[in-house]
C-alpha cells in the first residue's frame, strides 16, 4: 500500500466512526427528548410551575453529603416543611437578607434528588427584593455581583462615567 492509500483508507474510517458517533448520539438523544430541561439529574418542566408563600424555618448553607449542592431553606407552609433548593449561586447581599423567620414567596417545581423531596425555586420573594434563581428552563442563573456590574458597565462604555 502506498502513503496516498493509506491515507484515504484512514481518512474513511475516521468518516465512518464519526458517523457512528453522531447517529448513536442522535438515537440517545431521541430516547430522552420528554426530559424537558433535564440537567444534574433534576427535570424541570415550566408547565408544572406553583407559587409558595411561608416562612423560613432554617437556611441550610453546607447541605448534607448526598444533598444537592448549594443553598436550601426549609419554609413553613399550610403546616408543611417544603427544602427549597436555591443553588449555590446566590449573592452574598441576597444570603445575608434571608433571615429566620421571614415571609418569602417562592415560584419553581417540585422534584426529587436521590429520594429526597425538593422545590427547585425559580424565582424567590424576599420582602420588596426578588431574585431569579433559574431560567424558564430550570438551570441556574449566576448572579453579578453589583461591583462587578458597574465595572462592566463601565468597560463597556469605554471607560466614560
Amino acid at each position: 500500500m502506498t502513503a496516498t492509500q493509506i491515507c484515504k483508507t484512514a481518512r474513511a474510517a475516521l468518516i465512518l466512526a464519526i458517523a457512528l458517533l453522531f447517529a448513536l448520539a442522535l438515537q440517545a438523544s431521541d430516547t430522552q427528548s420528554s426530559d424537558v430541561g433535564k440537567g444534574f439529574a433534576f427535570v424541570y418542566d415550566p408547565s408544572q410551575e406553583t407559587t409558595v408563600e411561608g416562612t423560613v424555618q432554617e437556611i441550610i448553607t453546607h447541605p448534607a453529603s448526598g444533598s444537592a449542592v448549594g443553598i436550601h431553606l426549609l419554609v413553613s407552609s399550610d403546616g408543611k416543611t417544603i427544602d427549597a433548593h436555591l443553588g449555590p449561586f446566590l449573592s452574598t447581599e441576597n444570603r445575608e437578607a434571608l433571615v429566620l423567620g421571614e415571609a418569602v414567596k417562592i415560584v419553581g417545581v417540585n422534584a426529587s434528588h436521590q429520594g429526597q423531596k425538593l422545590f427547585l425555586v425559580r424565582q424567590l420573594t424576599v420582602g420588596e427584593r426578588q431574585v431569579i434563581i433559574r431560567n424558564q428552563r430550570g438551570f441556574l442563573v449566576r448572579e453579578v455581583p453589583q461591583r462587578r456590574a458597574q465595572i462592566n458597565k463601565t468597560a463597556v462604555n469605554g471607560g466614560a462615567q
